[in-house]
């Protein structure tokens, strides 16, 4: 019996438009596809492991340094590691640059040509794991949530100049810093056993080195901190006594929704929402609105009026999924949400909602939202065959086209689909509904790149890369169910 070949699906996609130019960005594994929608064919792609230079030069160690030789054999040795896969894709309001974050803690920002071509500009890695990256409106600098639950503010744009000084900050720190020696906590004084007395002796004798943190050699701002791990975040902005003001928003696994005011003042705490009694996995901002949507490891979608840290709204997401599932005992873990354009109608959003390992996807018409819990005509459920969803996109916001990334591993599978929602307008009887068709204009296109790279090895390797949303609950996640 010949063993079938299983396709590495999407983990990630999103969509750049260059002029008339339509874009597909799909990362599969360590690399990253750029797929022309109108020629259908793929136009570049870009893997992690290409430009391992870069990164030492973007975080102070040249290659070409005279100071430092032993950071020449770092870099040698770090050439011979294998790529690291893609964990994250964003590209800048102004559609110019992508910035892709890899396993490895790398935030890579790459330029894009208008017939699109990625060009790497930058590596910067971070000292914790991102998990939330978000890019400013002006397209000048990022925002990186990390799992430790830090914050940080970096350019999009390295600068040269403006690194320099960090740069030279950082090396002299590290060129005159004394190591620090172990110190044991005990002493004689609080050791009375002979045994645990000479062992205290031992400690005292060896010259056990603490490892010492090294500053970040690269231009950053640390914005704020959590206690715990940090989940998502957003950005917002919103019209206060005549200014603009920015708020970053944050979750994490403790249940927290913290409201922050954006830099220069993001350590001004503008309130908590608060309601969750399990951990908080996404958040979601309604355009046009002062709506936040939460989800996580309850049954339900939290309807925040933001601004004022209220809870206006709870969406049974158990019972619109109830009979996707035989099990009404499992536990509901949201991996995702997001916003997209209904069809031919201007500036009207629906909310699409994905549950870990859950083949379907909720979606909920925005407009619905603001008056309480929305009707049952307002929520439309659409089954995606036996492949859950991993990640969502659209292009053309007045064609509505939103794309669907799905773990479809099958030689013959679909690994990106393309909808339409379309949507009624409340008549004062029946509420308004949403519609969920097939883009047949998009089906051999699509179908053409999920032929394309990208083969799995490992199942349950690629399982554990895939769907980590239900470990962050503090007792039954997959890992604990696996264990079992």
């Amino acid at each position: 019996m010949v063993n079938q070949v299983m396709h590495h699906p999407f983990q990630c996609i999103a969509s750049l438009e260059q002029g008339d130019g339509h874009f597909l960005l799909a990362a599969c594994g360590a690399e990253l596809l750029v797929y022309s929608i109108a020629g259908r064919v793929i136009a570049s792609k870009w893997c992690s492991g290409t430009a391992d230079s870069i990164a030492e030069t973007s975080n102070g160690h040249a290659n070409g340094s005279e100071e430092r030789p032993a950071k020449k054999q770092k870099t040698e040795n770090k050439k011979t590691l294998p790529a690291s896969r893609i964990i994250s894709i964003r590209v800048s309001p102004d559609q110019s640059h992508v910035v892709v974050v890899t396993e490895d803690k790398v935030v890579h920002v790459l330029d894009v040509s208008g017939v699109g071509d990625l060009t790497e500009l930058s590596q910067r890695a971070m000292p914790k794991r991102p998990c939330a990256v978000r890019i400013l409106p002006d397209s000048t600098n990022i925002l990186i949530g990390d799992k430790f639950g830090d914050v940080y503010s970096l350019p999009l744009i390295v600068s040269e100049s403006k690194d320099q000084p960090a740069q030279a900050e950082a090396q002299e720190v590290e060129r005159t810093a004394e190591p620090a020696l172990f110190k044991p906590s005990a002493t004689p004084l609080t050791v009375h056993t002979k045994r645990n007395l000479r062992a205290l002796e031992s400690q005292k004798k060896q010259k056990i080195v603490t490892p010492r943190k090294e500053p970040l050699a690269f231009e950053h701002k640390l914005l704020l901190g959590h206690v715990s791990m940090l989940t998502d975040m957003a950005h917002a902005t919103r019209d206060v006594d005549g200014k603009t003001r920015r708020y970053i928003l944050t979750a994490d696994r403790d249940e927290h929704i913290r409201v922050s005011r954006g830099p220069p003042q993001s350590h001004v705490i503008e309130g908590y929402c608060l309601a969750h009694t399990d951990f908080v996995s996404k958040i979601c901002l309604i355009p046009g609105s002062d709506l936040l949507v939460s989800g996580g490891g309850n049954d339900w979608l939290g309807v925040w009026d933001w601004p004022r840290c209220e809870l206006l709204a709870k969406v049974d997401l158990r019972k619109a999924i109830s009979h996707l599932s035989s099990n009404v005992d499992e536990k509901i873990a949201v991996s995702g949400m997001w916003t997209v354009p209904v069809a031919a109608q201007t500036d009207r959003w629906a909310l699409c909602v994905a549950c870990e390992k859950l083949p379907a996807l909720v979606f909920i018409d925005c407009s619905a939202l603001g008056d309480g819990s929305p009707t049952d005509t307002a929520v439309t459920v659409f089954k995606t065959g036996e492949a859950p969803v991993l990640d969502v996109n659209y292009y053309g916001a007045n064609a509505g086209c939103t794309l669907l990334a799905l773990d479809d591993r099958r030689s013959d599978g679909c690994r990106v689909r393309a909808v339409q929602v379309n949507g009624t307008v409340d008549d004062g009887e029946t509420g308004s509904k949403l519609t969920i068709s097939e883009v047949d204009t998009l089906g051999e296109p699509l179908m053409q790149l999920s032929a394309s790279t990208g083969t799995v090895e490992d199942n349950t390797a690629l399982d554990s890369f895939l769907y980590t949303t239900a470990n962050l609950r503090k007792r039954g996640g997959w890992d604990d169910e696996n264990e079992a």
